[in-house]
């Protein structure tokens, strides 16, 4: 028994590709997502680059467009609940299952090649009896977010490893007919919001302050400015050669333009901008830099030659340069 498993056009992340992996069934999956998906947050305590992750996504809030269950891992254990059947009959109800194991066990990780204990997130959205196989999702050994299989023992073993009341089990399905408030319409006026405060940098979590403090975060088009910054750190560490760079940067801002060009082609689709449109050339090219930058952000982490460093940084300039003229443009458009 396989649930339906779809490849996420975002996946820089697991919060990310897991709940987007089951809403790419709902039939309104692209109304919502060329909706939301335009913010972007900068962390400085953990130099990390991400989309705005709340209230849409991630472990912490609700997708519209997915039926959720959820109960803690110390609850399914004390409660002598067996998981192989919970797991069966959850996929059977055509529920994807997100918990928490620990990938020393689960082949085609990197804890499993390094045989190192690591805590990680997995999607389980099938299974095979007679092989006592699960059918599980998660970043590989390559870290592609790709598709394998663990045996029920192995699966026993990370389980039974990764207890813990601060983590989840989580059951999610795209929503149908008899969902509760099942559709959801593309939203123009979202989309105008979340193109002004990224262009302005304003802090779109601090519209959310009824769900929680506000992210201290970095947004918008100043993230760009904040990746500057990192990356004249590694350039002036002279002493520490072998300081890698995150390619999680560059993967997400590629992932980000690439969301902006299909977003456009929805627009277009819809005649809410005109195909003719300059700025429609600048994303494009922006989609290539990102993923241009992300590869020589690998040959950097591979050769430790800094002249690429200068490259990055003198590419980051220039992207927010155009992607300011082209958001401007974009909401110019619009309105």
């Amino acid at each position: 028994m396989e649930l339906e498993l779809y490849h996420p056009p975002i996946n820089c992340y697991l919060h990310h590709a897991y709940p987007l992996t089951v809403a790419m069934s709902h039939k309104d999956f692209y109304a919502w997502l060329f909706s939301n998906y335009i913010q972007l947050e900068y962390f400085d305590r953990s130099k990390t680059l991400n989309f705005l992750t709340y209230p849409i996504c991630g472990t912490d809030s609700l997708c519209p467009l997915i039926d959720y269950k959820r109960l803690d891992l110390e609850f399914i254990y004390k409660s002598n609940i067996d998981i192989f059947d919970f797991i069966k009959t959850s996929i059977n109800l055509g529920y994807y299952v997100v918990t928490y194991t620990d990938e020393f066990y689960i082949p085609e990780r990197i804890s499993y090649v390094n045989k190192t204990h690591f805590r990680h997130d997995i999607m389980i959205y099938g299974y095979d009896s007679d092989k006592s196989l699960f059918n599980v999702i998660g970043y590989n050994e390559k870290l592609k977010y790709a598709s394998s299989c663990v045996s029920f023992s192995e699966f026993e073993s990370s389980f039974l490893n990764s207890i813990d009341k601060t983590n989840d089990i989580i059951l999610m399905k795209a929503k149908d007919s008899n969902s509760y408030n099942p559709f959801y319409e593309f939203d123009i006026e979202n989309v105008k919001n979340l193109l002004s405060d990224y262009l302005f940098s304003k802090n779109t979590s601090a519209n959310y302050r009824s769900l929680g403090k506000p992210n201290d975060s970095i947004s918008g088009i100043s993230v760009y400015s904040q990746l500057i910054k990192y990356y004249q750190n590694i350039l002036q560490n002279n002493n520490n050669n072998n300081e890698r760079c995150d390619v999680k940067h560059f993967h997400l801002l590629y992932e980000h333009k690439k969301t902006m060009v299909s977003r456009l082609q929805y627009l277009i689709e819809n005649k809410y901008i005109n195909p003719k449109s300059d700025f429609i050339s600048i994303f494009h090219n922006l989609e290539n830099e990102a993923l241009n930058k992300r590869n020589v952000i690998m040959k950097y982490n591979a050769t430790k030659n800094k002249s690429q460093i200068n490259t990055i940084i003198d590419s980051l300039h220039k992207m927010c340069e155009s992607e300011i003229r082209a958001m401007e443009a974009l909401l110019n458009a619009l309105n």
